[in-house]
């Protein structure tokens, strides 16, 4: 049974309980919020703690010109995003952030950044004559930690795997294997493995550009935004909180939390995307969400936070889900049947497109 509190506006769901017990919850905080925390999910503290010394390490020793020999390929989403690079609230100022961009993922050997030709030999899809020669070289300073980083995102996409399957039950759709079909482990697909530093010291000068005493845009390190895909994976720290929700006109904001489980790492804060919401009609919701750190707090450190973005495989076309309930609010809202079928790569790629403005 999931609780929601005063100082915890998110539902926890232990996807380590029997099914029968959770999968109503589920439906309740994806329909109504969007947002939840996942427990239960068997990922040992000691491994997050890892991934979160490899990731400060790297935002914090390896020069800057050095990173930014890898900056983010555009046609693979992989690679370094600077400060300021990316806008995910038009209306405000850039983001304030540095982040990594693992991808091109085989989730049964746990190969990462693959070349184009080697990600897609096996596919049914074939390579693209003119992507062939294309590679996604990885900043030296990871080859140290490769078994490392392709074991947590092997776990984590047998996580995602595990909740959309769930949802299969939440949904009441026939087919139980609908979502994981369209999940294989060696199929290619948008989900990437994402590191984030958020610095505490804004040093881009837009502080003293401001002129209106009540802009608290300064404290913004991620404007206000909804996800691309299917859902989001996102492992926080104690101490380095920021993770807002839009809910009811109002932020709230995203406490750490403890599992319950001894030696677990803390819940998975789990949302679903835009993605999810248009191939359900709207049913799973798609919350705005920012980072932003309040000046009353007290806070010492940058924020670093590691994000599994997952989507279906490249070709899955977003026809809705065959569900009775996404059915029946089809009908109730009567959408047009004859709008057009897009893939998740072209939902995803016109998502970025806006992002970085490529």
């Amino acid at each position: 049974m999931s609780t929601v509190t005063q100082e915890n506006p998110l539902k926890v769901i232990d996807i380590s309980l029997p099914q029968e017990e959770i999968i109503q919850d589920l439906l309740v905080a994806s329909r109504d919020q969007g947002f939840l925390f996942i427990d239960g999910h068997g990922i040992p503290q000691k491994d997050v703690d890892n991934l979160f010394q490899i990731s400060e390490k790297f935002f914090t020793t390896v020069p800057v010109e050095e990173k930014l020999q890898y900056t983010i390929n555009p046609k693979t989403n992989i690679g370094y995003t600077h400060y300021n690079s990316e806008q995910l609230d038009p209306r405000k100022s850039k983001d304030f952030k540095e982040g990594y961009n693992f991808g091109y993922v085989n989730f049964e050997t746990g190969k990462y950044n693959q070349s184009y030709a080697d990600y897609y030999k096996d596919s049914e899809k074939t390579p693209i004559a003119n992507e062939m020669d294309q590679i996604n070289p990885t900043p030296p300073f990871f080859n140290n930690y490769q078994p490392q980083l392709s074991a947590i995102m092997v776990k984590l996409f047998a996580i995602a795997r595990e909740i959309m399957r769930l949802m299969t039950h939440s949904l009441n759709i026939p087919n139980k294997n609908f979502f994981l079909d369209k999940m294989r482990k060696n199929v290619p697909s948008g989900t990437t493995l994402r590191m984030l530093r958020y610095p505490l010291i804004r040093t881009d000068g837009y502080e003293q550009s401001i002129t209106d005493k009540n802009d608290d845009s300064v404290n913004i390190r991620a404007g206000a935004h909804t996800d691309y895909g299917a859902l989001t994976l996102l492992f926080q720290q104690s101490g380095q909180e920021g993770l807002q929700l839009e809910i009811n006109n109002k932020w709230q904001s995203v406490p750490y939390i403890d599992s319950k489980h001894e030696g677990m790492a803390s819940p998975l804060v789990v949302n679903f995307g835009d993605l999810l919401n248009f191939w359900t009609n709207g049913l799973l919701k798609s919350t705005t969400h920012r980072v932003k750190f309040s000046p009353q707090e007290s806070r010492f450190t940058d924020r670093y936070s590691i994000v599994f973005f997952v989507h279906p495989e490249n070709d899955t076309t977003l026809d809705p889900v065959p569900s009775e309930i996404v059915q029946a609010l089809k009908k109730k809202e009567n959408e047009d049947d004859g709008k057009p079928l897009i893939t998740a790569l072209q939902h995803l790629q016109f998502r970025l497109q806006e992002t970085y403005n490529w």
